[in-house]
């Protein structure tokens, strides 16, 4: 092999190995997986990107559909909290991409994605730039620290939210286990809406659950910025009264104003409250990616989308879905892992529809969500979703879906069940 063979080979190898290589060091150079055929390009790897991006190439084969997304490994939200309470380990939680691009031959690219441009069809990553004919999007959510005063890059790191599955949840875990008898865990709760309406009440119960074994004195001070639980709220307040009596102090309509890094102090308009753990979910906004290229107006929290096609309102032949949407353009709906992933198969074939030349489908979507409320058992919420021609939203049906009657050692099985279900669903 002379010098010159030498040279193209080596960088064939290192474009290949930052493709699919996890520790791959990679020089930028220029446009990567030069477009052949028809493609789709996702964008964000969790519920509602990799579902769509399955689903894709399980409707049509022939498509090239690449996920782009920054981690290497798929984190799951749901039963994040049973890792803070100490039921679950991360390992758990954790699952690989592969079966996507083994079975399905989704190509993955992890990388980040710097910024879109709709009008030229091109999107720039930390690895390049690709072309697409169309694109989807599932950005997920970002945090609106700037609401509370007091929340820095430093505070920020001190007082994890949790809300995304990964470093912050075993931050919380490990800051719970250090807690000393007697001492205080606080969590803030924002104004709806934000991910996962159950979550943050979930992680009460795990919390509670593990300070009643293992920290007599402690307890957890709820600061809600809600008149009331958000989601579930009967069945959380029967189980809080029958098992954390004393350990939990629910403080609704509070809203969170500062913090005071240096005291570990939570400041809310009618008092202070000091504690070993900081647990502060902040007002949540849609992800960074929802507003390049001009997708997100300036002043809004939400990305506008069509509730029939998922489409942008702004641009044409980019889908938006999952926790970025606006509610009040596309209809009302949890944001949650199971609605994200549900959009994300309605929107893969829609896609793939309008590729063909045909009409998008109407969606019709389902959304479940299991809440344990100690180690065996559990609760539940179902509705179902359909697209409303006259109002152009998604509307639930009042008919269909509700809350679990009780709590039960059953449902416990069930929510196990269902984890394991919407994981396979997703990725496997």
């Amino acid at each position: 092999m002379n010098r010159r063979e030498f040279i193209r080979h080596t960088a064939i190898g290192v474009g290949a190995v930052a493709l699919w290589g996890p520790q791959a060091i990679y020089v930028n150079a220029g446009e990567i997986l030069p477009k052949k055929g028809t493609r789709v390009v996702v964008a964000g790897g969790g519920f509602g990107g990799a579902s769509t991006a399955k689903h894709l190439k399980m409707m049509n084969p022939k498509l090239d559909v690449v996920l782009i997304e920054e981690r290497e490994q798929f984190i799951s939200c749901p039963v994040s909290n049973l890792v803070i309470g100490g039921l679950k380990q991360m390992k758990d939680i954790t699952f690989s991409y592969t079966t996507l691009a083994r079975k399905y031959g989704v190509k993955i690219l992890n990388a980040t994605v710097l910024g879109i441009d709709p009008v030229s069809h091109r999107v720039e990553t930390s690895r390049g730039s690709l072309s697409y004919d169309r694109m989807i999007l599932s950005p997920g959510i970002d945090y609106m620290y700037e609401n509370i005063a007091g929340m820095d890059e430093n505070a920020q790191k001190l007082f994890p939210h949790g809300i995304k599955a990964g470093d912050q949840t075993v931050q919380l875990r490990q800051e719970l286990t250090e807690m000393k008898p007697g001492e205080q865990y606080l969590l803030t709760i924002p104004e709806a809406p934000f991910r996962c309406p159950p979550g943050p009440y979930e992680r009460v119960c795990m919390v509670a659950n593990y300070l009643k074994k293992n920290k007599p004195g402690s307890k957890i001070i709820v600061l809600d910025a809600n008149q009331d639980i958000v989601s579930k709220g009967k069945l959380f307040k029967a189980a809080w009264k029958d098992y954390y009596g004393g350990i939990i102090e629910y403080h609704p309509d509070t809203e969170i104003k500062a913090v005071k890094a240096g005291s570990r102090t939570i400041v809310t308009p009618s008092a202070e409250y000091k504690g070993a753990v900081l647990n502060i979910i902040p007002e949540q906004k849609a992800g960074k990616m929802a507003f390049m290229g001009g997708l997100t107006p300036e002043k809004r929290r939400w990305t506008p989308v069509s509730a029939l096609s998922f489409e942008s309102t702004i641009h044409k032949d980019v889908h938006i879905i999952g926790d970025a949407t606006d509610g009040d353009v596309i209809g009302s709906m949890p944001k949650s892992g199971f609605v994200a992933s549900a959009m994300g198969k309605a929107a893969a074939a829609t896609v793939v529809a309008m590729l063909a030349g045909r009409e998008p489908l109407t969606p019709y979507l389902a959304n479940t969500c299991y809440s344990m409320v100690n180690e065996k058992e559990g609760i539940y919420v179902t509705g179902v979703f359909e697209y409303d021609p006259q109002t152009k939203k998604i509307a639930g049906k009042k008919a269909a879906g509700g809350v679990s009657p009780a709590r039960s050692e059953r449902l416990g099985f069930q929510a196990e069940d269902w984890a394991r279900g919407i994981w396979s669903d997703t990725l496997g």
